[in-house]
């Protein structure tokens, strides 16, 4: 693996520490605060859709300046500096607001960071190199429940928990600096070094739209992620089932263990059997997976599904990336993979919000209607896929 793929492996690492020491205690929060399952699916929904529109614009933008440094650095350093501000929130709008505030700072720096992999991959080694990123990031989550609950035991109060996490969220901003620093894209500007105005107004300039097939998949990802519920619910459905609130860190740790161990695997097959195949796989898990969560009976079963799930995201968080690169020009990637996260953001608020809706009146509904759009969208994939395998000419 190239070094700038170790080193944003462990930014990640550490950022995801700061947001796994506070993500599985927001659902108690809210809670705490008169918040059900409406408003915490208002506020993945929210955050997400927010962050989106960031995603699209600070992939183009880094393609048009000709460097992704500044964007991958902010992101990171606004996203560390929101988490504590939990410890004084006292309204679940506040709860929204902050979480959006972290969101924003992954709206950010999301594509251009993944432009930066892609720059220093090829075909025979991206699919690993996203899988290796994705997996540093999950040992991240499981890290951060880990020192949560160490603090917890050890008397610090919830809150005093959400101030810990500056820690390591800042500390995860310095070594992005550190990997990126003086990185740009192989297609430097016309011209040489251009002048804020001009470099803020080439952003906002009409960019050539992406190819068919790379649309196809963004119109398929979108019917997908109508289906992708936040994870939190599945940490508020083991707490509905009488899961002790001390297990829960820990039922959180055992779901990330699961995707940081499957990840590395899952990339190395989609550079073996194709992208397309294991993506479709990752989706039908997905949906197999709420088939049975809607009828687990009891926490304990529950609890021994999320492995299973785990494959969605092992199998393809590298895949799917892979495959948008397959698609397009290196000069566009920011962008596509921007548009890639965007369209996520865009489905995941009525995804969340229905889904919570549905929570709140019976939780078989809600899993169910997830699984039937998950297969649906399976299904989707593989047919339109094997046309844009075969006409698609690989990207260089």
């Amino acid at each position: 693996m190239p070094r700038e793929v170790w080193a944003l492996g462990a930014v990640s690492l550490l950022t995801d520490t700061a947001a796994d020491m506070v993500y599985p205690l927001l659902p108690k929060l809210l809670a705490s605060l008169g918040g059900g399952a409406v408003a915490l699916g208002l506020m993945e929904g929210t955050a997400e859709l927010l962050a989106s529109f960031l995603k699209v614009w600070a992939g183009r933008a880094s393609d048009r300046r000709g460097e992704r440094g500044p964007f991958v650095v902010f992101g990171y350093l606004l996203a560390a500096l929101s988490r504590p501000l939990f410890a004084w929130v006292t309204a679940p709008w506040q709860v929204i607001a902050v979480r959006s505030m972290d969101r924003i700072g992954k709206g950010v720096r999301s594509a251009p960071r993944d432009a930066v992999i892609d720059s220093v991959t090829d075909e025979t080694n991206r699919g690993i190199a996203f899988g290796v990123h994705r997996a540093m990031d999950n040992l991240g989550a499981v890290a951060g429940p880990g020192v949560a609950w160490s603090l917890l035991a050890l008397g610090v109060s919830v809150r005093g928990v959400f101030l810990f996490a500056v820690i390591p969220g800042l500390i995860s901003t310095f070594v992005a600096y550190l990997a990126v620093r003086g990185e740009r894209v192989k297609k430097k500007l016309a011209g040489g070094i251009e002048s804020i105005a001009k470099a803020v107004s080439s952003t906002l300039a009409p960019a050539r739209p992406l190819g068919k097939h790379a649309r196809r998949l963004l119109v398929v990802t979108a019917v997908f992620a109508l289906a992708c519920s936040a994870d939190s619910f599945l940490m508020a459905r083991l707490i509905d089932l009488s899961m002790p609130l001390a297990l829960v860190p820990i039922a959180w740790i055992t779901l990330q263990a699961a995707k940081a161990v499957l990840n590395v695997p899952g990339g190395a097959l989609a550079d073996r059997l194709g992208p397309r195949r294991v993506l479709a796989a990752s989706w039908f898990f997905y949906g197999l997976a709420y088939v049975l969560f809607a009828y687990a009976p009891t926490w304990s079963t529950f609890w021994a599904l999320l492995p299973l799930y785990a494959l969605h995201y092992g199998l393809g968080e590298g895949a799917e990336k892979s495959w948008m690169a397959r698609l397009c020009p290196s000069e566009s990637r920011g962008r596509a993979f921007g548009a890639q996260a965007a369209v996520h953001g865009v489905a995941l608020l009525p995804a969340n919000v229905g889904f919570g809706f549905l929570y709140a009146h019976q939780p078989k509904w809600a899993f169910g209607a997830s699984a039937a759009v998950a297969l649906f969208a399976t299904l989707l994939l593989v047919f339109v896929a094997d046309r844009d395998e075969a006409l698609a000419p690989a990207a260089t």
